[in-house]
């Protein structure tokens, strides 16, 4: 089911004005259409047979309509693209590209925005099919390269060398709203268009040439060529396909028993939380689940679940869990518990991609609306959701905890608060390193019209085992849990925050926390022209010389060498240098000064490389 199409909006588009160039007609005809259809921000990589796709986008009507952003590195690009999208996937952002190697760099990027389910516009520019196969220079096999990622690819082909025919056009058009459609469908994610451009790759212009009179012509003008003999005509409107949005799916009852327990996996959202609160049952909430908050929240789950997952006859033990989102993080939850044969386990989501790594999923529903014979019906089953359902698809019926107490809610209230005071008090007697208090800092530092970005490290399991509650945005490529791109994504993401509420009290931070290994796979994110707007970005790099990751996973049983050389890698970089060195305001802090770092006001790129105190150099902001 879709919602009803804006009939009020544009349906057509108006045919470019010759340029003397196929290939910027055909480019500005995308452009136009793409921003009709809601796209409000573009990255580009330098390169020239992608030229057409600027000088398109150069054009005085779309200035105000579609942001450029220019980005040296392919990689950088996507994932700034990918940062934009996240913001508002309702407008996606298209990323664009040269030929030949140029294209293999979108590809982490690619599959990132495939499994997080997050629109992205890929646009590659090809060589004619006249130069395809034929060994001509920076020309490879880009056609179908993310096949097996993308929701929609096509293949243009080039249009006419001097002039873009009618059909050249509206194929193109045509073919930009179906990937648009696609990407931002029932399964949103990221789409392909790859653009052949024959020469020539620029406007034509002819040189000012004086009249009889001796004024010399306007500049500018397409010249005259034989093939463009119907320059003056009019042309048809192109026609703009528009497909309306999809709307959520409607809830589906789930059964609900006294020990179930609520998972909410990366990107669950708030109907995770809304079905815990409920109901009164433990919510197991990761970091970036968009549910870290609330009655139910069971902070420092991961410790307390190992246990009570490896005894079964233990007083908390679940005997259903309840999925929403990815879960990536936790062994505990992802084997032990979503793994046991005693425990029933049903997934929550609308696409058909569902996580189930156990291969244990009972039941799979769009969206829950939860069935409980062991609460009064007045207080889970009356309520009409036809009305009350959130945007995330779960209920917003009457909560339980408002209702006079019966002996079965009593009895739930008192399982979460043993849930609770078990979790506290396995966590309170854990170790805590420097690294984790770093960690814990950037978190409570965030409030709730800030964004925290969080790089797939040691730094997210530490705050799942130890963070509470947090109002503030919180995101993570937990899609393939990679290094790549992190900073890329999280400028693209202020970037697109900044200028959704420009003008607002309080605009918000946005802010990235990363280990050491995931700052310096992405250096080049840090790198921002001087004519680029600049995101209000601080980055914080906790830096303990490696990858501390692996001292946590079986792999810190190898010999100490092994484990150094080739898992934990040092890197022997000055972070705070490097970041200088590509244009960031960078700083050295110890943990006992980086709340207070964070608490300071300041516009633009951040570096805060924070390192432990005997290390420290301490060196002044550069």
């Amino acid at each position: 089911m879709h919602e009803t199409a804006d009939i009020a909006a544009p349906s057509g588009i108006t045919p470019p004005t010759p340029t003397g160039s196929g290939a910027v007609d055909q480019a500005g005809a995308i452009w136009h259409a793409l921003a009709e259809l809601g796209v409000r921000d573009a990255v580009l990589a330098p390169g020239s047979r992608s030229a057409p796709l600027v000088y398109g986008l150069a054009r005085p009507e779309l200035e105000d309509r579609i942001r450029a952003h220019m980005r040296i590195d392919e990689r950088a690009a996507a994932f700034t693209a990918l940062g934009l999208s996240r913001h508002d996937p309702a407008h996606p952002a298209v990323v664009v590209t040269t030929s030949g190697t140029a294209t293999a760099h979108l590809h982490a990027a690619v599959m990132e925005a495939h499994h997080s389910r997050i629109p992205l516009l890929v646009v590659t520019a090809d060589r004619p099919a006249e130069l395809r196969e034929v060994g001509a220079n920076q020309t490879t096999r880009q056609a179908g390269m993310y096949r097996s990622l993308v929701r929609f690819e096509a293949d243009l082909p080039a249009p006419t060398a001097r002039r873009a025919t009618d059909v050249e056009l509206r194929t193109a058009v045509s073919t930009v709203a179906r990937a648009l459609a696609a990407a931002t469908s029932e399964h949103p994610g990221p789409v392909h268009l790859n653009l052949s451009f024959r020469d020539p790759l620029v406007p034509r212009v002819e040189p000012p040439v004086a009249d009889a009179a001796g004024v010399l012509a306007a500049a500018g003008a397409p010249a005259a060529d034989e093939d463009d003999h119907t320059t003056g005509e009019s042309r048809e409107v192109i026609v703009l396909t528009r497909r309306s949005r999809p709307v959520p799916p409607q809830p589906q009852p789930v059964p609900i028993s006294s020990r179930t327990v609520v998972v909410a996996g990366d990107g669950a959202g708030p109907a995770a939380r809304v079905l815990a609160e409920q109901h009164v049952l433990p919510l197991l909430a990761e970091p970036s689940s968009g549910a870290h908050a609330g009655t139910s929240l069971v902070p420092g789950y991961p410790a307390l679940l190992a246990q009570v997952m490896a005894d079964r006859g233990h007083p908390l033990r679940p005997d259903r869990a309840i999925v929403l989102g990815r879960p990536t993080l936790s062994r505990p939850v992802i084997g032990a518990l979503l793994g046991a044969d005693d425990v029933d386990v049903i997934v929550v989501d609308p696409h058909l991609d569902w996580a189930d790594a156990a291969r244990r999923a009972r039941l799979v529903v769009p969206a829950a609306i939860g069935e409980d014979p062991g609460l009064a019906a007045e207080e889970t089953n009356e309520t009409d959701t036809t009305d009350t359902t959130d945007a995330a698809g779960a209920s917003a019926g009457t909560d339980a905890t408002d209702a006079t107490d019966t002996a079965e809610l009593a009895a739930r209230r008192a399982h979460l608060a043993a849930w609770s005071r078990a979790a506290a008090q396995i966590s309170s007697g854990l170790p805590r390193s420097w690294q984790q208090t770093a960690a814990l800092a950037v978190w409570d530092a965030s409030g709730a019209q800030d964004t925290l970005v969080l790089g797939s490290s040691s730094l997210v399991r530490d705050l799942e085992q130890h963070a509470g509650p947090i109002s503030a945005r919180v995101i993570a490529n937990r899609g393939l849990a990679g290094i790549d791109g992190t900073t890329a994504l999280a400028g693209g993401i202020a970037l697109a925050q900044q200028d959704s509420r420009r003008g607002a009290a309080d605009p918000g931070r946005v802010r990235l926390l990363v280990g050491d290994l995931t700052a310096l796979h992405d250096l080049t994110g840090l790198i921002i022209g001087p004519e680029e707007t600049r995101p209000d970005l601080d980055v914080v790099i906790v830096d303990d010389g490696g990858g501390r990751i692996f001292s946590g996973l079986e792999h810190s049983a190898a010999p100490p060498e092994l484990l150094r050389r080739f898992f934990t890698t040092p890197h022997g970089t000055d972070l705070a240098a490097a970041a200088a060195a590509l244009g960031a305001e960078a700083r050295e802090l110890t943990t006992d000064s980086l709340s207070t770092a964070l608490s300071q006001p300041g516009p633009g790129l951040r570096v805060f490389v924070v390192v432990q105190e005997e290390h420290s150099t301490l060196s002044s902001t550069l």
